[in-house]
Formats: C-alpha cells, structure tokens, sequence
C-alpha cells in the first residue's frame, strides 16, 4: 500500500488544508476590486491568518509544509496587490494602504524563523521590492496609513533573511547593487517613523551577522558608503531621543551595527570611504562616527591579553586617529593664528594691569565658521586616543597572577609602552610631535571661561542683555582644552621623555594656566594640576621651572587680567 502524504490534492481539490488559509484562498477567488465589502473580507482573512501564524511557530512550520498551493496563493496576492497599485482608481489609497498592511503581516509572521518559508515566499522578491519601493516614496510618507504599511514592509523584509544564510546574500547583493533611486533603504530611513528606521537598522544588522565579507560590502560596494552616510545622519537624528522609546531602540540598533565594524577593523577605512571631498577637514557624518567610536571604546573592557587580530585591529585604529589629530590640531592652529593676525607685542601687561590686557586684544582677522565643527571632531578624536591608552595602561597593571602565564603579563606590558610609544613620536611623517602639537593648540591663548558682563546698549532690555551675553560662540570649544591636557597627562605619566619634551616646548607654563576654572571645560582644573604633577614627578628640571616662575597677575571672575 502507497503512503502518500494526505493526498492533499484529492481530498480538497485545491491544495489547502489549513481552514485559515483555505478561507484567504476562497475570499481571493471571489474578489471584487470594486467592491468594498470584497476588500474588507480579504483584508479580515489575511488578519485572522496573520494573528495565528504570529503566536505559534509550529503552525507556521505546518502550515508551510502542508499546504502545497500556499506558494501559489502567495504569489497571486502579491501579483494581485501590484495589479491595484497600477491602476490606483479602482480602489481609495486608504482601503489600498490598509490592504498593504495586512498582507505585510501575513507574509511577514508566515516567514519568522522559518527557512522553508523564507525560500518559498523569496521567489516574489521582485513584487516585494516593487511595494516596498512604492510605499516608501516622499509622498508616501506623507500619508499616515503608507507610513505603517513601510513599516510591516520593513518588518516582512527582516524576518525574510533572518537566519538563511543563502536567501540573505542574496538579498544584500542586490540591494547594494541597485541604483540609488531603487534604493528602498534609503527611502527608509528618510521615513518619520521611529519604528520604520528601528526596523530597517535590525534588517542591515541582521544581513551583516557573523559575516565580515557582507560587513565589508558597507564600504567596497556600489552603495554601500551611501548606505552608511544615512545610517549615520539618522543615528545622529535620535541622540536626543528619550530612554524605552521606539527612537531610543532604533538608535541602540543602529550603535550595535557600527559597533560590529569597530570589532572588526573597519572604522579606518569607512571614515576615509564617507570623506565627502578629499579637501574637506572633516564632515558631520565622519563627526558622528567619531562619537560612536568613542562611546565604543568607553565600554567596559576585558582585562585579558589582547589577541593578535585584537592587537592588529587597535593599531590600525591608533594609526587612523593620531593621523587625524594631527590634521585637525594643524588646523585649529593655523586657523587661530589666522583669526588673531600678527603677533602684538604685550611688553607691558604686566605694569598696566587690565588695560595692558585690553591693549592687547584684537578682533579677529579672519574667521572660519568650520573652526567649531573643527574643534568638535579633535575632542572626540582626543577622548578616543584617551581610551585606547587607558585600556592599554590597565592591561599593563593587571598582576601576574589574573594572567595565565608570565609572558601574557609581559605582552600586556609590551603593549602599553607600544601605545605610548607610538603616540609620542612615530605618529606623524613630517616629524612633529603629539606632546608639542597638544602644546600649540593652546597657544595663542583664547578664554572661553567665564562669561564676559558687558554693559547693555541704550534702551536693551534685560532679555536682550542676557542674550548678548550668552557664550554661544564658545559652545563648539567646549572640552578642547579639558580633554587635550588629559591626554597629556596620561603620555607624561612616567614617562622622563614626555617630560622632557614638554619642557623643551615650553609646555610647563601653558599646564600652569589651565589650573583655573573653565565654564566650557568642566574638571579642567583637576586635570591640569594632574598633569603638572605627573610632569614634575621624579623631574629636578621640570621642578625647578615651575620654581622660577613667579606671579605677575590674576584673573578675576570676569576672565581680566588684574595686577597683583
């Protein structure tokens, strides 16, 4: 006797056994497009699936595998669906919108965590490209109900390649291949819904998983750089987003995707690859790479030996960002220089007290509105070199005996004094020098301390006073100076050479007058007095600079040199 399974064909004619689906199937062949109730009765079929098929995975798993005509049931709704969007008057773009979502859904919780599925709904990738390309258009995205339709869209899209490794290359292939304008990822995240974006950042991370050769496509490929300048304009969008909401998971996701590629060496090449212009110092979107990068390195480090691939990784990273910070301290210095003009000669400051100060202030010659996003991308270049030097420091004072062996605690050793090293004196082709570089960007002088009174115009009002005296032009050199002479004081540490090599450039003086209270530079006192004394630990000849240096004026509480 022949076991067939079912004889599914025999028994119902048609292919379906699930009454759910057989009833979708039937509501389809009578379906009117000109008629509403038709349109309701499908749209309820397809909800009523929808809702079984996404609490139970091994309904989804039955009915995949018993169903023979499903796959072609699925394909008529999609074939079907295509067919109303060419001929939009047939139907009202809210009924249009509400039937997109409840086929989103089917197909979406029919392929959760079921390959079979996956493989089979696949083969309508191009009907699923075309809604999703049409319900993500800028005048989709006006419409309330085409904005959750690009959502399921999104969602369908996700659970499509999670966890089928062919079905997934596929898809990222394509979609990295494509032109801009057919795109949808893009459209995607163009999208006003946070749950829209945080769908679409869980489809990218879940195409990249475990895989490097499709985390490398992010920069090689045709649209890959495009790809990653919207992630980040969009992951800079939802900063300020607050804790347990929709922006706040879709930015979690979106950190976690740029995460993966610190891990993996990548952030080098991508900050070059989304370089705008070659000429261009630097760009809000390598600015906010940056400050991904460092909230990366700020997480919680093992204490264990760096491996090899770990080593090559951190010093690729090193080699990218003293590279960068010498570029963007070698601007901030001839762009300061070029805003204070010619040098004024201040003999007799001392004498005159506040007026010699005065005397000796000029408005600037030239300005740079750059300068600022300037001064914002070194900080975040600084903080991440603090980090890389940090952990380094910590994996050389973990004792022998948390390590396996004593060569894995003269490894860690290796490398500490590697990173200092390297940040001292190999990290620039023209010879200069980090210590004396973080030296020039404090000179010449400029105060963004307290806020300067002035007295108000004739006929201001209190308002406009406390808006004149606003320090809103300070706001983008905040922590300049706070995180360079941190930086400083972490190479000194130590370390005769680097506190030598201050001495040499004049840097003990300059560490003196970053002892003060800076409002744009929070704990910048507490660091500066850190640094000065690790400057002079165990150095007569750096002590005996600071010996020689007697006061000659003050600062008072409006940032004015007053006499002694």
């Amino acid at each position: 006797m022949s076991h067939q399974p079912q004889d599914v064909l025999e028994t119902d004619g048609i292919g379906i056994v699930d009454p759910l689906i057989r009833r979708v199937h039937d509501v389809l062949q009578a379906f009117d497009r000109h008629s509403v109730q038709s349109i309701l009765d499908l749209t309820d079929a397809l909800n009523q699936c929808s809702m079984l098929l996404a609490k139970d995975q091994r309904h989804r798993h039955v009915v995949g595998e018993t169903n023979p005509a499903l796959w072609k049931l699925v394909q008529e709704l999609w074939k079907m669906f295509a067919e109303l969007h060419a001929d939009e008057d047939m139907i009202s773009t809210t009924q249009l919108a509400t039937l997109s979502q409840s086929l989103a859904k089917f197909t979406r919780n029919l392929v959760a965590a079921e390959s079979y599925n996956q493989q089979r709904v696949f083969q309508n990738k191009t009907c699923l490209r075309a809604m999703a390309h049409q319900y993500t258009s800028y005048t989709a995205l006006q419409e309330p109900a085409s904005i959750a339709s690009s959502r399921i869209l999104a969602q369908a899209l996700s659970n499509l390649v999670t966890g089928n490794e062919p079905v997934l290359q596929t898809i990222w292939e394509m979609y990295l291949s494509l032109t801009e304008e057919q795109l949808i990822l893009l459209c995607l995240f163009a999208s006003p819904d946070m749950r829209t974006a945080s769908s679409t950042f869980i489809f990218i991370l879940n195409c990249v998983h475990g895989n490097r050769g499709r985390l490398e496509m992010l920069i090689h490929s045709p649209r890959g750089p495009r790809l990653c300048i919207c992630m980040l304009d969009r992951i800079n969008s939802l900063v300020d987003a607050e804790e347990a909401t929709d922006g706040a998971h879709a930015f979690d996701v979106g950190y976690e995707m740029f995460s993966r590629m610190a891990e993996g060496g990548l952030i080098p090449a991508l900050y070059t690859t989304i370089a705008l212009r070659a000429d261009e110092i630097v760009t809000p979107h390598q600015t906010t790479l940056l400050k991904l990068l460092d909230s990366h390195l700020q997480r919680p480090r093992s204490k264990t030996p760096l491996n090899a691939t770990d080593r090559l990784v951190r010093n690729d990273l090193l080699r990218m960002l003293t590279d960068k910070f010498f570029a963007l301290s070698a601007y901030v210095q001839q762009t300061i220089r070029k805003a204070m003009g010619p040098k004024v000669d201040t003999v007799g400051a001392k004498d005159a007290g506040s007026g010699g100060e005065a005397a000796a202030l000029k408005p600037p010659q030239e300005l740079d509105l750059l300068l600022p996003k300037v001064c914002e991308a070194l900080v975040l270049v600084t903080q991440c070199l603090i980090s890389l030097a940090l952990h380094a420091e910590e994996l050389a004072g973990v004792p022998v005996g948390l390590l396996a062996d004593r060569a894995q605690s003269e490894q860690a050793i290796s490398y500490a004094v590697g990173v200092k090293i390297y940040l001292m004196q190999e990290c620039s082709t023209d010879g200069e020098e980090l210590p004396r570089s973080i030296v020039d960007v404090f000179v010449p002088r400029i105060t963004f301390g307290k806020v300067v009174q002035r007295p108000p115009p004739p006929g201001a009002t209190a308002q406009d006073t406390a808006t004149e005296a606003h320090p809103s032009a300070a706001a983008g050199f905040s922590y300049v100076k706070r995180d360079l002479v941190r930086l400083l004081g972490i190479l000194c540490s130590e370390n005769r050479d680097v506190q030598d090599r201050m001495r040499e450039a004049g840097g003990i003086p300059v560490v003196m007058n970053l002892c003060v209270i800076d409002d744009q530079n929070p704990y910048l006192k507490e660091h500066a007095i850190f640094t000065l004394c690790n400057l002079l630990h165990g150095n007569k000849q750096n002590q005996n600079v600071v010996k020689e240096i007697q006061p000659v004026g003050r600062w008072d509480e409006h940032g004015v040199l007053q006499s002694m």
